[in-house]
């Protein structure tokens, strides 16, 4: 009776090893970046949700509602309206806690971080109408911005693959619909 050796060569051992670490250094950074696209996807909708959400609520209470954006802590706020599932609690959103560390936030609402909507919904800027309202939300792979429109206040989100910038004629390939209200 002829017993033959079971089990793996060195050599076979070291050809799978081989493979597995060359997949998990091609797979890896992919997999980040998809990662860090994804996180950045959320925090652009959840942000253009609340931007709808304060918009809301300056026309269904007949009142104007701000809303904020800091670039230097990466933070988004409205002082005047709460969280629509936590009374009392004024909306208060910080990306790089909430999402992800390596997102960055910035806003330029006519070269101001403010922007307020009238009992009618309409965007403004220090009693000015807005001419340009854009949110930017993203690493260095990949930016949503959530642009604002001047006349009725309608969000509207934009994907691009470069820096944030605060013109929405730069905007680049995609676009995902924030409704409105």
């Amino acid at each position: 009776m002829h017993h033959s050796r079971r089990g793996l060569t060195f050599l076979e051992v070291t050809v799978v090893v081989l493979i597995i670490g060359v997949l998990a250094a091609v797979g890896t950074p992919h997999f980040a970046r998809s990662v860090r696209t994804r996180n950045a996807r959320n925090a652009a909708i959840r942000l253009a949700d609340y931007v709808n959400y304060v918009r809301s609520v300056a026309i269904n209470e007949g009142r104007s509602t701000q809303l904020s954006v800091d670039g230097a802590t990466d933070r988004f706020t409205s002082p005047d309206v709460d969280f629509p599932d936590q009374p009392g609690k004024r909306i208060s959103l910080s990306i790089k806690e909430d999402f992800d560390v390596a997102l960055e936030l910035s806003a330029s609402f006519d070269s101001a971080s403010t922007l307020t909507f009238d009992l009618e919904g309409g965007a403004s800027v220090a009693g000015n109408p807005l001419g340009v309202g854009v949110i930017s939300v993203g690493s260095r792979d990949i930016v949503f911005q959530i642009l604002v429109d001047s006349n009725q206040g309608v969000v509207s989100i934009t994907e691009t693959a470069a820096t944030p910038v605060s013109n929405p004629s730069d905007s680049g390939n995609g676009s995902i619909d924030a409704g409105g209200v």
